[in-house]
């Protein structure tokens, strides 16, 4: 089975005789990093990104790459992969998801999160319009995507903080949420699945997102107060969750502390993380916001491997659980 199929398999929750895993980020620098680490300090001749990346999806047994359409949040892509390089991501056996922003964080980055909430009080007939033009963009871009060979499409609209989303649930429901029943239709009509990915406690609008047609949610970020346990429990069959290990676990600079207490605090969430989660389908293990260049080689490494050493205890008849 190859990542493609491993991927297609957590979408459609069947009990998985293997975990899927992906990251919504795979920075060109981390990748660089990784690979020198991996071998010992020679760094990689690589004569593209293209190249870079699928070296490192390998290194780190990935079965799938998150592409960006052509920039994430008003920011240029981490990598430089043209439309074309997509087969090659699928020859290697990779599920390839095309990212692409909404229509609430293309708005913000135009007009300013403060002058979008005076459009909301002020002239929410004319916001509307201008998410309604935001998302002709959208939908441009997701037909892009899939007749390039994308398997998959990631909506990226940064909704929400730590305390809870920008603008009420009740706003959500109102502005954004027929967005997404239109991009959700598209992606249908397209024959690929749609994620949903935003930072922050999205607890409150969770229903929207579901009853929306997303296929699946990237991020669930605990230090926002996300409990991915509790989500698969209520979302069990509608959502698909990918991500949720706290990415500070693979700071570079846990590494020149206590090297015990780094390496078990991270062993007991790798544990919490895929016992709870990684044997019941419809989770897809990742951290929640990729990996970046100041991401510790050595835990990034470590975590992955954890996460297989947990996937074969939990298909293990009668196992016993790890201390």
């Amino acid at each position: 089975m190859n990542g493609i199929q491993r991927v297609k398999q957590a979408i459609g929750h069947d009990r998985q005789m293997s975990v899927a895993r992906g990251e919504f980020v795979l920075d060109r620098q981390f990748a660089k990093n990784f690979l020198t680490w991996k071998s010992n300090g020679c760094e990689p001749d690589m004569r593209n990104d293209t190249d870079l990346l699928i070296a490192c999806c390998r290194a780190l047994k990935l079965d799938l790459v998150c592409l960006q359409s052509n920039k994430i949040f008003g920011e240029a892509p981490e990598c430089r992969v043209l439309l074309e390089d997509i087969p090659r991501f699928s020859d290697e056996g990779l599920f390839v998801f095309w990212i692409v922003d909404g229509v609430f964080q293309t708005v913000v980055q135009r007009l300013g999160l403060m002058a979008v909430f005076r459009e909301i009080a002020e002239s929410p007939d004319a916001l509307f319009k201008e998410l309604e033009r935001m998302s002709d963009q959208v939908m441009s871009s997701m037909i892009q995507g899939v007749c390039a060979g994308a398997h998959g499409i990631i909506i990226a609209d940064d909704i929400a903080y730590n305390q809870g989303t920008y603008i009420s649930p009740s706003m959500v429901e109102q502005y954004l949420k027929p967005f997404w029943e239109i991009q959700t239709m598209k992606a249908a009509e397209l024959g690929v699945p749609v994620f949903f990915h935003s930072d922050g406690n999205l607890d409150k609008v969770l229903p929207a997102i579901a009853s929306a047609g997303f296929a699946g949610l990237q991020c669930i970020e605990s230090a926002a107060g996300m409990d991915i346990g509790k989500i698969k429990v209520r979302y069990n069959q509608s959502l698909c969750l990918m991500g949720g290990l706290d990415p500070s676990l693979l700071d570079q600079g846990r590494v020149s502390g206590d090297r015990h207490i780094t390496c078990g605090h991270l062993h007991r969430e790798m544990k919490a993380l895929m016992t709870s989660d990684g044997s019941q389908g419809g989770y897809i293990f990742g951290t929640c916001c990729g990996l970046h260049a100041g991401m510790s080689p050595e835990l990034v490494d470590l975590a992955y491997r954890l996460s297989f050493e947990f996937e074969r205890t939990q298909m293990r008849p009668n196992s016993s659980s790890m201390n």
